[in-house]
């Protein structure tokens, strides 16, 4: 069998995102693609495992140690031809489980959240998540190979460091940035380095110290909302880079087309649009740290109508500290005008795990606290466990004009049938 290339992409936000893009266009370019993300893997799109599947059987999310699913290339040789691994991978994948495989070709670290400082002994800061990430440099190819790295964050520019001396001479480095505040890119560019980036037109550009190449009108894709929602931008420029590094520096004909026409799957659980039958906007969103939940608010008011409210269905994961929610609920409180809590494990829709870790599984805890650190500062905040029944509460009180934003839950298509079957919803 030859060797096929692997493309692995972490950091905290965007991760699955990220990957679905890669997948997405290099599907369109006529590749055999594995891809493995959060809710299971997928060998040309096709389901082949979920979420589920993978925790009955390894007791891991499919993120962690996601090598093993490339056995689909063993199973079906002819997958080899054109064929690539699209890898998410996750905090897990530098424990125990690890990769799953020894190099890739194409590293992509996209962020450094707080998300799981406090989560085990060797993760108490950002310093820690970057050590424990560092196998997305540290396990780059001995020959030629590919660093794209989010040059506007100084925790990701610092992970550069564990790229092996014996792949260094051979590795490419790809700045990603708007603002390249923590990696200065002039010489980068005069050494003849390319850098990922957009312009006034909010186009994306490859830019090297020959001029500029656009890549994409990010005002054709609906959902960088004309090029101004930022989360959505930088997926997409993080994934310019991966393929960029995929075919050597030397893009193929039908590229720019192929990045244009990507589109978000409407039971990802990413920026879905609906319309309730009175008008009432949904957005759902698979957000989970206080900073995507501040950016989903902040492009959900740009979509309200005359006098309307914003309303959030919210939870979070329980493994986090209190200190963690409670901040994070403090400041979504000044992002919604009123906001309903739900918790993931409600002992209807989700059990506790009877394995307790550092952060044991209590039916309605993380909600409580959630609510109660919102309540002192908003209090128009409800707690309801149950997400259905969260989602019947917040149908109650929207009216038209009225955004609502829905954080679905771990099985994300249920949870968009919730909002459509509740609200009367169709997509926009």
């Amino acid at each position: 069998m030859d060797t096929v290339p692997i493309i692995s992409v972490t950091g905290t936000k965007g991760k699955t995102t990220t990957v679905a893009i890669i997948n997405d266009i290099l599907l369109s370019l006529g590749k055999n693609v594995l891809k493995v993300d959060t809710t299971g893997h997928f060998v040309n799109s096709k389901r082949k495992s979920t979420l589920d599947d993978s925790k009955n059987t390894w007791h891991l999310v499919p993120s962690v140690c996601p090598g093993r699913y490339l056995w689909e290339f063993f199973k079906n040789p002819k997958l080899c031809e054109n064929g690539v691994a699209v890898l998410e991978c996750s905090l897990g994948s530098s424990a125990i489980s690890g990769l799953g495989y020894r190099y890739h070709d194409v590293g992509v670290f996209l962020n450094v959240f707080e998300d799981h400082i406090g989560s085990s002994d060797r993760i108490q800061s950002k310093d820690d998540i970057v050590a424990a990430k560092s196998f997305i440099f540290s396990r780059l190819q001995k020959e030629k190979s590919y660093a794209v790295f989010n040059a506007d964050d100084p925790f990701v520019v610092k992970a550069l460091k564990n790229i092996p001396p014996i792949a260094s001479e051979g590795a490419v480095l790809i700045p990603v940035g708007l603002t390249f505040e923590a990696y200065g890119i002039a010489k980068h560019l005069e050494d003849g380095g390319v850098v990922i980036t957009i312009n006034d037109k909010k186009q994306a550009i490859i830019k090297s110290k020959l001029g500029d190449i656009v890549i994409a009108d990010l005002k054709t894709i609906p959902w960088t909302f004309d090029g101004e929602f930022t989360p959505s931008v930088w997926n997409i420029l993080s994934a310019i880079g991966a393929i960029y590094g995929y075919f050597g520096g030397q893009l193929p004909d039908g590229f720019r087309e192929a990045v244009e026409k990507v589109r978000l799957d409407q039971y990802g659980g990413r920026l879905t649009l609906l319309r309730a039958n009175d008008s009432v906007t949904i957005i759902a969103d698979y957000a989970h740290e206080k900073v995507s939940l501040s950016s989903v608010a902040d492009l959900a008011r740009t979509k309200l109508g005359k006098g309307g409210k914003l309303i959030g269905i919210v939870r979070l994961a329980h493994d986090r500290t209190d200190e963690l929610i409670i901040e994070t609920g403090k400041i979504i409180a000044k992002k919604y005008d009123s906001l309903v809590v739900y918790d993931k494990i409600d002992g209807h829709f989700r059990q506790a795990n009877i394995f307790i870790g550092r952060f044991p599984q209590i039916e309605g805890r993380t909600s409580q606290v959630l609510a109660d650190a919102i309540k002192s500062v908003n209090p128009l905040v409800t707690r309801i466990v149950r997400e259905d029944e969260a989602i019947a509460y917040a149908r109650k009180i929207a009216k038209p004009g009225d955004v609502v934003v829905f954080i679905v839950n771990d099985d994300i298509e249920r949870s968009i049938n919730f909002i459509k079957d509740t609200f009367q919803a169709e997509f926009i």
